[in-house]
């Protein structure tokens, strides 16, 4: 049984989308983009505190590395006053202005009124530091630990 040639035409013509149906789906497609879009961008921009945590965790990790490697003390400045990490001569990371530091370590490590410095040792150990990473209620830890040099990091509650 077959259809009738002039049903199949008539089927064909009616068949998909008109240009008002696609201009409708892209405008709401447009509109939903520009709702969306701002606070896709926002949470790229600025890193979470976990995120901070686990890269300043990872460049004292390297910097460890870096000190076993060439056999030589490498050192990390940590300047609570310019609030940023000098992992050496270009290598900075600032914290935002939102993330309160707090450091504990030895005395003999301040080399200034608001910076101390943080030597890993050719033997893997270091000087030893904490410290503690505080944004909207929330904490993380970093440790770093003297005998063995390795740098963890933790969120507390």
């Amino acid at each position: 049984m077959t259809a009738a040639p002039g049903a199949a035409a008539q089927a064909d013509a009616t068949a998909g989308f008109t240009l008002v149906e696609m201009l409708v789906v892209l405008a709401i497609m447009a509109l939903v983009a520009a709702i969306a879009a701002p606070g896709l961008v926002s949470n790229y921009r600025t890193k979470t505190l976990e995120t901070l945590a686990g890269e300043i965790t990872m460049r004292l990790r390297l910097s460890r590395t870096s000190a076993i490697a060439t056999a030589r003390p490498k050192q990390v400045v940590v300047d609570l006053g310019a609030r940023a990490f000098r992992f050496g001569e270009r290598d900075t990371l600032t914290l935002p202005d939102d993330v309160k530091m707090t450091v504990t370590t030895g005395q003999e490590t301040v080399i200034a009124d608001r910076q101390t410095v943080l030597t890993f040792l050719p033997d893997g150990s270091a000087s030893g530091m904490d410290i503690a990473l505080e944004r909207k209620g929330r904490t993380a830890r970093i440790a770093v630990n003297w005998l063995t040099g390795l740098s963890t990091w933790r969120a507390l509650p």
